[in-house]
């Protein structure tokens, strides 16, 4: 691939001594405030539309094809000659327990939890009560952790997948150049629009996100780069007016939208980083708390929900909400980086972050 333009120098800095696209950093941020945003809309049906429909829902999809990327350029181990790569996936599987207990144990119980009735057999069998069998608070706790249902901690669903598409890379890698075909194959099932999908088990858009992530991960990042910058603000703004049509039209959402709405998302990333340079350094330095506050957010929200202290409705409500996500994140990011200086040893176990 050739580049389409020059990218400026504030796109490129230093950092760990490993050059870095800052644009994709500040994506993951964008991209990790927009899941909170969506999980508080939950409680609010008029600006959930809006939020869900924010990028054209390209949030996960858009960890996926970056999980997939990096794999596929080889960041976490040769994919050749092997079966698996055990290693980056217990790395990441670590934190995915350990938040999943978490979960289980502060809020699986709450009838504000989505999947509230898939986790009761757990909860009546430790309470006690009558009929309650230890094989079916089994299987509800394999649910709570994602094995055959949606995790208790919601979130954690589309970690799960890339858990499980990293640890049999090197056997998706065999598929060569077949890894865009299969991958379109997936996408094409359409299963965002069927609403079939309900996270149970690892669904076939996820897997074609992450297998197209490793097919274009033959092009350097640099080239990729300055492949959507030339067409960036077409991207954005075509991104916003769909996403306003798809507020009234939520029926006609499909994976290809959503493959549209990354490249809005990543476009808005590179502009901003772009026009900004200083502005996007400082964004992108946040990026190492998102799988902390993946882990953690969805819990803080269904407690405050429990916690009884939140009693506004109607547009006060709304007006909350939109001072309540940027409070959640940023108070989840000062504790993951007040935990990487006083307790490094605990960032690579909690956050999936460092060796």
């Amino acid at each position: 691939m050739t580049p389409a333009a020059p990218i400026p120098d504030s796109v490129i800095f230093e950092k760990t001594a490993t050059h870095r696209m800052v644009w994709v950093d500040v994506a993951r941020v964008v991209a990790c405030i927009l899941i909170i945003a969506n999980h508080m809309a939950f409680y609010s049906a008029e600006l959930y539309r809006w939020v869900w429909a924010e990028f054209l829902a390209a949030r996960t999809p858009f960890f996926l094809l970056v999980a997939g990327y990096f794999v596929g350029r080889g960041s976490f181990g040769s994919l050749d000659g092997r079966l698996f790569l055990w290693k980056r996936s217990w790395f990441l599987l670590r934190p995915y327990l350990i938040w999943g207990m978490a979960a289980a144990v502060l809020i699986g119980w709450s009838p504000l939890h989505e999947y509230y009735e898939s986790y009761v057999p757990l909860y009546a069998w430790l309470r006690g009560e009558p009929g309650s069998g230890f094989w079916s608070a089994l299987a509800a706790f394999a649910r709570c952790m994602g094995i055959a249902g949606h995790p208790v901690d919601a979130p954690m669903w589309f970690l799960r997948d890339i858990i499980i598409y990293t640890a049999v890379a090197p056997l998706l890698h065999r598929l060569g150049s077949y890894l865009l075909w299969v991958g379109l194959l997936m996408l094409s099932l359409n299963y965002f629009a069927l609403d079939l999908a309900d996270h149970d088990y690892p669904i076939a858009n996820s897997l074609g996100f992450f297998l197209l992530g490793m097919f274009i991960s033959r092009y350097p990042l640099p080239d990729l780069t300055a492949a959507v910058r030339r067409y960036a603000v077409s991207f954005l703004l075509c991104t916003l007016v769909l996403t306003w049509w798809l507020v009234g039209h939520r029926d006609q959402h499909n994976s290809m939208l959503i493959a549209l709405g990354m490249l809005g998302l990543m476009s808005l990333a590179i502009l901003f980083t772009e026009w900004f340079p200083r502005a996007a350094r400082w964004v992108a330095g946040l990026a190492p708390a998102c799988f902390f506050i993946f882990g953690t957010h969805y819990i803080v929200i269904i407690l405050l929900r429990e916690s009884g202290w939140i009693t506004l409705k109607g547009t006060s409500w709304d007006v909350f909400w939109l001072c309540l996500v940027p409070v959640i994140f940023s108070v989840l990011a000062g504790l993951f980086f007040c935990m990487r200086r006083l307790v490094p040893r605990l960032v690579p176990v909690l956050a999936a972050y460092g060796k």
